[in-house]
């Protein structure tokens, strides 16, 4: 039981380090539902982003050990890891604070170095690096889209990267930020942070 929680935080806080672009000090104003290929040491993983454009994602990360959900709130500043096969419900604290880019502005607060712009699968693109400890990251937003569109993340013995495969503007319901009823909601004592 505690190594499935443990694998699920884990899992969590790779898909919002996978997907920070999409999340920022002053989030994405656009509702988006965004399929993503992931690849990194452990393989190829799909990743599905849905935010409504006022705060709220849901992240589902779908890997060969099964899918991992977490729904962020980052108005609220608190981050859930849904745990399906256990009906539990992980809830930690979220912090925003100056780890993401959605767009120049947000971009400038974090210090990001331009990577200029170029059409990236049909779409204008932004890029930008930013670095974090021992890991650097390269991401192209799409203006068009409000989303990330390919990004890498590269750090010792470490390399992983993102591409857009599927999109759509639609705005999603708001039953998909909500925890599950009849879950167990477990507060994660002593959780840092997760940005």
């Amino acid at each position: 039981m505690r190594k499935v929680a443990a694998q699920s935080v884990m899992v969590s806080v790779l898909t919002i380090c996978l997907g920070s672009q999409s999340l920022a000090q002053h989030w994405s104003k656009k509702a988006f539902d965004a399929t993503y290929d992931v690849q990194s040491a452990s393989g190829k993983n799909s990743l599905r982003m849905v935010t409504d454009g006022q705060g709220h994602m849901r992240n589902e990360m779908t890997t060969s050990a099964g899918k991992v959900i977490t729904i962020t709130d980052i108005p609220n500043k608190v981050m859930y890891s849904v745990m399906e096969s256990q009906r539990m419900v992980m809830k930690m604290p979220y912090s925003d604070a100056g780890s993401n880019i959605t767009d120049e502005q947000t971009a400038k607060a974090v210090n990001a170095k331009s990577l200029g712009a170029k059409v990236i699968d049909g779409h204008p693109c932004h890029g930008w690096q930013t670095a974090q400890k021992d890991s650097t990251t390269e991401s192209w937003t799409g203006d068009d889209i409000g989303c990330v569109v390919v990004s890498t993340t590269k750090a010792p013995g470490y390399t992983s990267g993102m591409k857009l495969v599927k999109y759509s503007p639609a705005k999603p319901s708001p039953s998909d930020f909500v925890v599950p009823s009849g879950y167990k909601v477990m507060n994660v004592p002593g959780a840092p942070a997760v940005r």
